[in-house]
C-alpha cells in the first residue's frame, strides 16, 4: 500500500477520514487530473475543477475526481480490494482512462487507427511500441526505451503545418493517402529522427490521411501559447531542491519588474508541469513570504490569500479579475513570456524550441 494513503486508512473516525479524503483528491490528485486533461486533450480547468466556457472539462474532471474517490473508499470500507502500490500512478491511470474513453466517443475514426497502428507495431518487426515514464511511445526497433523526441515533447500548434512540410519533403510527387501505412510511417519516423508518444503519432496520421470528425473544443486562443508555457515551466524544474529555488528566485526577480498589467497577467494563470500555480511554488521553496508578495504586487495579504485559492486561471477568468479585454491577456502574457525567454538563466537552462 503507498505509505500516502495509511492516514486515510487508518482515520479513527468518519469525520477524520473525510478530512483526510479530501486532502488526498485536491492536493495529489487533482494537479495530476488537471495536467493530464490539459496535455491530452487540451482542456483547461481551475484548481477548483471550473471551466465556464467548456462543459466538456468540467465534466471529465469531476468523472475522474469521482472514480477515484469511490476507489478509495471501496478501499478502506470493503474487504479483499487490491492494495494501490502507487497512489499517483493510479490517479495518472483513471484520467488516461477517462480520457480514452471520451475521445472513443468523440472521434471513432481516430479510435480505429490507433488501433491499427497498435497491431502493426506488433506485427512488423522494424516497428515497435513501448512504455517509457507511463506514456507509451514508439518508433524503430533500435530506439527503444530511449524517450522522447523533442519535437514529440513540444506538441506544436500548427501540427497542418508541420506535416505539410513532410509531405514535401517526403512524398512531394505522391498522394500519402495511396502509400502503404508502412511505408508512411517509417518516412515519418525517420523525418522526426526519433521516438514519439502513440497519441502525438495518431493526430499526425489522422492529418496526413484527411481524417475529419468532430472537433473537441480545446483551449481556443489558450493553445497557441502552449509551447511557451510548457518551454517555462520546465525551466523552473530541477533535480536539486537548491538550484530550483534558485531558478525560481531569478524567475521572480524578473516578473515582478514587468509593467504590472503584464505581471499579473502571468502571474494569474502560471502553472508548472504539476499544475502547481506561482504562489505555490515560490512560497513553498521559501522564495518569499507573503508579506513579501502581496508586496511585489502590490495587494494586501488578504487580497493574495483569496487569489490563492483560484489560481491558475484560465484567460477569461484572468480578464474579468483584472478587468481587460481577453485578447488583451493573451498579448501581455506572450510578451512576459518572451521577455523571460530572453533571460540567460532560462536560456542556458533548456534548449529552446
Amino acid at each position: 500500500m503507498d505509505n500516502l494513503l495509511l492516514p486515510y486508512l487508518s482515520a479513527e473516525n468518519e469525520s477524520d477520514r473525510q478530512q483526510r479524503l479530501e486532502a488526498l483528491l485536491l492536493v495529489h490528485a487533482a494537479p495530476r487530473i488537471r495536467k493530464i486533461l490539459r496535455r491530452r486533450l487540451g482542456l483547461f480547468v481551475t484548481a477548483q475543477g471550473v471551466n465556464e466556457q467548456n462543459n466538456d472539462a468540467e465534466d471529465l474532471y469531476q468523472e475522474t475526481m469521482t472514480k477515484i474517490a469511490q476507489a478509495l473508499h471501496d478501499l478502506s470500507t470493503l474487504p479483499g480490494q487490491a492494495d494501490i502500490k502507487d497512489f499517483s500512478k493510479y490517479v495518472n491511470r483513471v484520467t488516461v482512462n477517462v480520457c480514452i474513453d471520451f475521445l472513443r466517443s468523440k472521434s471513432p475514426e481516430r479510435t480505429r487507427l490507433k488501433d491499427s497502428l497498435r497491431d502493426l507495431f506488433k506485427r512488423h518487426e522494424e516497428l515497435v511500441a513501448w512504455m517509457h515514464q507511463g506514456e507509451i511511445l514508439c518508433g524503430f526497433v533500435i530506439w527503444r526505451n530511449t524517450g522522447k523526441t523533442f519535437f514529440s515533447e513540444q506538441q506544436p500548434a500548427d501540427l497542418e503545418g508541420r506535416m505539410d512540410s513532410f509531405r514535401a519533403a517526403r512524398f512531394p510527387h505522391e498522394d500519402i493517402t495511396r502509400a502503404p501505412i508502412t511505408q508512411v510511417i517509417a518516412e515519418l519516423f525517420d523525418w522526426l529522427g526519433g521516438p514519439i508518444e502513440i497519441d502525438a503519432l495518431v493526430a499526425m496520421m489522422a492529418v496526413l490521411l484527411g481524417l475529419q470528425e468532430q472537433r473537441i473544443e480545446s483551449l481556443d486562443d489558450e493553445s497557441r501559447i502552449s509551447r511557451e508555457a510548457h518551454f517555462l515551466a520546465s525551466a523552473v524544474r530541477s533535480d536539486s531542491d537548491a538550484r530550483t529555488k534558485e531558478l525560481l528566485t531569478l524567475l521572480w526577480d524578473s516578473v515582478k519588474r514587468f509593467p504590472a498589467a503584464q505581471r499579473d497577467v502571468f502571474c494569474l494563470s502560471f502553472e508548472d508541469l504539476d499544475g502547481q500555480d506561482i504562489f505555490t511554488l515560490l512560497l513553498s521553496n521559501d522564495v518569499i513570504t507573503v508579506t513579501e508578495l502581496a508586496r511585489d504586487l502590490g495587494r494586501s495579504i488578504e487580497e493574495i490569500i483569496l487569489l490563492s485559492e483560484r489560481i491558475p486561471m484560465d484567460s477569461e477568468t484572468v480578464a474579468r479579475e483584472l478587468k481587460v479585454a481577453r485578447s488583451n491577456v493573451y498579448k501581455l502574457r506572450f510578451r512576459a513570456i518572451q521577455k523571460l525567454k530572453s533571460q540567460p538563466f532560462l536560456v542556458t537552462k533548456i534548449k529552446l524550441p
